[in-house]
């Protein structure tokens, strides 16, 4: 039990913040409409041509977001734009500067400008969006030197070139026809080409030969484009191999939707006049920052903030709009004076939504699994006074009390006088007096003889356990006395006994610690008040009695409460330091897999205990389901709904893994999320159920410690660790090359390399194309449920000694339909007629019922304390757009919560030390375990008129 504990919580606690979501990659980010804008003295004349689509970079603003009609209807069809979008012209860069490289490379300072062409450029692209090719320098410098030109923004596109570097620039080519292959750096396999031989994304990949002869490598390393691209009619030499070996052209467009190869500089023949040339890739990315040591010329300190868009486009997309451009130079030239035709562009972001409903859901269900979680926690003391109320009613059960405070103070604090009303000082008073539980013998003896007759020598040999907890005449209940009266109810002194009901033989209950154990068998038989004689048999049954009632109390099985693992504060210390070790363990290790295959183990485990057994103990009924199967001793005892359980959960979690296994993001996938969320349920009903706290002490010092361990790994960490070593973890460490898993997700190197830890609750965005995640780890479920999880005992113990309370002072219980005798039954007769509740007054009293108990006890407040700070963690996250440790906020919000409760209720020194309400409480729940022994012990065991009790 302990060591499932310690890995549980293991588990969870790298999980333990609230991470702002992760969106799909590789998907077009932003819009681009294409117009011709042709004007003259007769007007203006726009004419919508096309829209492409874009990524956007990581260093650099977006346009301004489109409206989401926009999504299908381009904006660029208006002539007239919203006032938040513009049109902007297109151009090239300068003709002395054609990829916006020679600041990267040391030529000329657009900054400050030096000589002729500098002073020239500068300006050139004012309020223009430039179009410029990849390549030579990063994305980075490209858009700085856009920016010093006055561009309003720019578009990189992707080109053959580009994937070719000379090693060597400045090196001269003698012969155009036979370069120096080897000062060439080619391009690289799987990054740049696919030759078909490996399992890529849609069967994508093919390989060509091409004659050497027939490129052009001038200027070096290559400058050919054209006879690269496109089919057989366009003149690409590797569309011409590909239909000379029989393919057609739509088998071509499907293995090589780019339409264009590269030279990857292997020779087919020995004389290199024949190369192999493979399928290029061409797929949108997000342009990335060059980083603090970038390698150009540009100081650092001289780099500014870049504040313009940066869009990439495919090389499809980009030279489409490149050739637009040039016809409408080309158009211009021979247009009269005064007509002007150019390009513009209407640029905006995809419109996603600014607030995700899955957000509300994501909280709702966090909330609703520390509900039930916590609730769960303390239902055995409902289920106890579920089972005492039903002995209490068959008579089974009968309690007196013997109270350690004055008698003339207990009549009026619990047992006498008026009715006291449900507050926390009639529990406290309750607290304070001792349960005198007796178990009633039987109308009639062993040898027929009535009770009567019997009488006298019951009420001499009643007895009670704690010799210092002396009742006085008034206070105790004997069951054996005579005819009971009209207004008997069951559980009280003068309950009616059903001789076919009550068959008891020598039981007792417990006392909670030894020195009541060993009271029992040292309580003598008890003399005759009124004679005082003592009688030897009656003395020699009462001391068999005492022995029976000791054994069975020293051998009872532990009660709920006491099979649960407690942490102490030692094990606060301890979880923390173990939680540390762990999450470095991860952030330096790639353990996913593992993780993720413990996790889905034990997910099941849980979903069997928690979910299936209570279904198919209530579905499958039969006899033959509940018997134990006969199986070898090592596999322990299981029933045929054990074997069921177990099967159906792990057949459930074994997909689960196989899917992690087999997918980039296996998230996307609908029933890995939700059945992650069910095991991460799951999981917190059954830590939260076998983890307890009994002290807000240690519940103070374990939030403390784990507040400041969410701050140290998420905000401190970076500065040790470089990246923040808590989100790091949660995102599933180190993953494979994103661009490299979108192209070959099958690779073992990218399944599940993009999915986080599994440790959370997740829910995917709604409506919005990024296709995204809203997380919560369970440690922020967890951690916290700890505290309300004592806070919901603590309720359930005063429920349940208020109740045995109730029992004992003769008020009667209203839960039952048996109170109601013969007297009642004639009253009930003569009252007006009372119709039943409608469903929408029973939905209006229980929703009343519902508001008023959150303002009661201290579960109430802290549920509602709890979604508090976990809905201002997800503003923070709203807020800031970056991820937050909710345990900031929710720790805070717990804790002062339940201080502020206690110190109104001037409780907060018991809570702080242990309540003795809850250790009064589970000594009823011990009692409540026993009743089937008794009801068991009753029908078989030889009849007796001597009845038993204890001081519970």
């Amino acid at each position: 039990m302990a060591a499932s504990t310690v890995v549980a919580l293991w588990l969870l606690s790298s999980g333990a913040a609230l991470f702002a979501p992760f969106a799909k990659a590789y998907t077009p980010t932003a819009y681009l409409d294409i117009r011709r804008t042709h004007s003259n003295v007769g007007g203006v004349n726009i004419e919508y041509l096309f829209r492409i689509e874009a990524t956007e970079s990581d260093f650099a603003p977006q346009p301004p977001k489109g409206h989401r009609s926009y999504n299908t209807n381009p904006l660029g069809k208006s002539s007239q734009l919203p006032s938040a979008y513009s049109s902007f012209p297109v151009d090239e860069p300068p003709a002395s500067d054609l990829l916006l490289c020679n600041e990267a490379n040391g030529i000329s300072n657009y900054l400050n400008p030096v000589g002729t062409v500098d002073v020239q450029d500068v300006g050139y692209l004012y309020k223009k969006y430039v179009l410029v090719p990849r390549g030579q320098c990063s994305f980075e410098a490209k858009a700085r030197s856009a920016q010093r030109l006055g561009a309003a923004g720019i578009m990189i596109f992707n080109t053959l070139e580009s994937r070719y570097e000379a090693i060597d620039p400045n090196k001269e080519y003698t012969d155009d026809s036979h370069p120096d292959w080897g000062n060439i750096q080619w391009p690289e396999d799987r990054a740049d080409y696919e030759c078909g031989d490996r399992p890529a994304r849609d069967g994508i990949g093919l390989r060509f030969e091409v004659q050497t002869s027939s490129l052009h490598w001038t200027p070096p390393p290559y400058a050919d484009n054209n006879l690269m691209s496109g089919w057989v009619n366009e003149g690409s030499w590797c569309a011409k191999d590909f239909e000379s070996k029989g393919g057609t052209a739509d088998e071509f467009r499907k293995a090589c939707p780019s339409e264009r190869c590269l030279v990857t500089g292997k020779n087919v023949s020995d004389d290199g006049s024949v190369m192999e040339a493979c399928c290029a890739w061409d797929i949108p990315i997000t342009m990335q920052s060059d980083g603090i040591d970038d390698g150009d010329a540009v100081p650092q300190s001289e780099e500014e903030k870049i504040v313009i868009p940066v869009l990439f486009l495919t090389m499809d997309d980009g030279e489409m709009l490149n050739q637009v451009i040039l016809d409408a130079m080309d158009s211009a030239n021979l247009e009269g004076l005064g007509d002007i035709t150019y390009i513009s562009v209407v640029p905006y972001a995809r419109w996603y939504p600014e607030f995700h409903y899955s957000t509300i859901v994501l909280w709702a269900m966090a909330v609703f699994t520390l509900w039930i979680s916590c609730y769960e926690s303390a239902s055995e003391y409902r289920k106890s006074w579920k089972n005492i109320n039903t002995a209490l009613n068959e008579g089974l059960l009968v309690f007196s009390r013997s109270s350690v405070i004055p008698s003339s103070h207990l009549a009026s604090a619990v047992g006498g006088g008026r009715e006291r009303t449900d507050t926390d000082e009639t529990v406290d008073l309750a607290e304070d007096v001792e349960l005198e539980v007796e178990m009633p013998a039987t109308n009639v003896v062993g040898n027929g003889e009535s009770v009567s007759q019997h009488n006298d020598v019951a009420q001499d040999s009643n007895f009670q356990i704690d010799e210092e907890c002396e009742p006085n005449a008034d206070d105790t209940l004997n069951a054996a006395t005579a005819t009971p009266p009209d207004n008997a109810f069951p559980g009280s002194r003068n309950s009616n006994i059903d001789d076919d009901t009550l068959h008891t033989d020598a039981e007792s209950v417990f006392s909670e610690t030894v020195e009541r154990m060993d009271a029992i068998g040292a309580v003598g038989p008890t003399t005759d008040g009124a004679s005082g004689t003592s009688s030897n048999a009656q003395g020699e049954q009462l001391q068999t009695q005492r022995v029976n009632a000791q054994s069975l109390l020293r051998s009872r099985p532990p009660t709920a409460s006491e099979r649960r693992v407690e942490l102490h504060a030692m094990h606060a210390f301890f979880f923390v330091l173990c939680a540390s070790a762990f999450l470095l363990l991860l952030f330096f290790f790639n353990l996913f897999k593992l993780v993720t295959v413990a996790y889905g183990l034990g997910g099941s485990s849980c979903m069997s205990q928690i979910i299936f057994q209570p279904l198919y103990t209530r579905v499958l009924k039969e006899k033959h389901f509940q018997k134990e199967i006969k199986l070898p001793s090592f596999l322990g005892r299981w029933t045929a709904i054990d074997v069921i359980s177990s099967l159906s959960a792990y057949s459930i979690g074994i997909v689960w893994i196989v899917i992690a296994f087999s997918s980039v993001q296996p998230l996307y996938s609908t029933y890995y999320w939700v059945v992650q969320d069910v095991m991460g349920v799951s999981y917190c009903i059954f830590v939260l159920g076998i983890i307890q706290i009994n002290t807000i002490m240690v519940g103070t010092i374990l939030l403390a410690l784990v507040f400041f361990y969410d701050i140290f790994y998420v905000f401190i960490s970076p500065y040790i660790f470089g990246t923040s070593v808590m989100v790091d973890v949660a995102m599933g460490g180190k993953h494979g090359d994103p661009a490299f898993c979108y192209k070959y997700p099958s690779d073992y190197r990218c399944t599940g390399s993009q999915a986080p830890l599994p440790m959370m609750l997740v829910f995917p965005w709604l409506l919005d194309y990024r296709e995204g995640f809203s997380m919560i780890g369970l440690g922020d479920i967890v951690l916290p449920g700890l505290l309300i999880s004592f806070a919901a005992r603590y309720d359930g113990a005063k429920f349940l000694t208020r109740k045995c309370s109730e029992a004992s002072s003769g008020v009667p219980n209203q839960t039952s339909d048996d109170n109601v005798d013969e007297g009642t039954e004639a009253v009930a007769d003569d009252m007006e007629y009372t119709p039943p509740l409608t469903r929408k007054q029973v939905i209006i009293n229980n929703s009343w019922a519902f508001l008023k108990g959150l303002k009661k006890g201290y579960f109430g407040p802290m549920m509602v304390a709890y979604a508090i700070g976990l809905s201002a963690a997800y503003v923070a996250v709203y807020g800031m757009q970056r991820g937050q440790p909710a345990l900031l906020y929710i720790v805070p919000a717990c804790l002062l919560t339940m201080f502020a409760l206690g110190m109104r209720k001037r409780q907060l020194s018991d809570l702080w030390g242990g309540p003795k309400v809850m250790r009064k409480a589970n000594r009823m729940v011990a009692l409540a375990d026993k009743i089937p022994e008794f009801r068991a012990a009753a029908a078989t065991a030889p009849r007796s008129n001597l009845p038993q009790s204890a001081v519970v």
